[in-house]
């Protein structure tokens, strides 16, 4: 079944708030472009933010900067 954008965004949110307590911090921001992903098709511009951010996390960055990064995203999403 697939979800409303609101509720994967929703969803989203709830990753990113509990990211600096998770047990896995990159695996709980990869969760966070997957609900993204999975919520629907995407304006060109946000699947290509969307994407980079997916990029960048394969890139295995510092956990100190995966939340303001989501958040970034997140806001540019609405």
């Amino acid at each position: 079944m697939e979800r409303t954008r609101a509720e994967a965004l929703a969803e989203a949110r709830k990753l990113v708030r509990t990211l600096d307590s998770a047990p896995n911090p990159q695996r709980q921001a990869q969760a966070v472009v997957t609900a993204i992903l999975r919520s629907g098709p995407w304006a060109p511009a946000a699947k290509r933010q969307i994407l980079d951010l997916a990029r960048w996390l394969a890139d295995r960055p510092p956990p100190t900067a995966l939340k303001a990064r989501c958040q970034a995203l997140l806001e540019s999403l609405g």
